[in-house]
């Protein structure tokens, strides 16, 4: 079982990675430790790192300096919303 990438970015005991998480940072280690990459927002990488759950959650409240979760940020464009989901469907119903 994979490690915690943010366990190993702050020095501390590395716990058994839970999943993966998606994560907005320019931390080299982090970077380095990425098992996907996506595209730059600002100076950031967006990333998928192996994390435990309590490291999850420190990201998610804002504990850790330097990393973002990757889908808390608003981007210029808008999300996708479909209206009336009846006129994109495929059945004949």
């Amino acid at each position: 079982m994979p490690v915690c990438a943010i366990c190993q970015h702050l020095s501390t005991p590395a716990r058994a990675a839970a999943g993966t998480v998606g994560l907005l940072t320019n931390a080299p280690d982090m970077v380095a430790s990425a098992v996907d990459s996506f595209e730059s927002v600002g100076t950031d990488q967006h990333i998928i790192v192996h994390a435990c759950p309590e490291h999850v959650v420190d990201v998610y409240r804002g504990r850790i300096e330097g990393i973002r979760m990757a889908w808390r940020l608003v981007g210029d464009t808008a999300t996708p919303f479909r209206q009336n989901p009846a006129a994109v469907s495929a059945s004949r119903a």
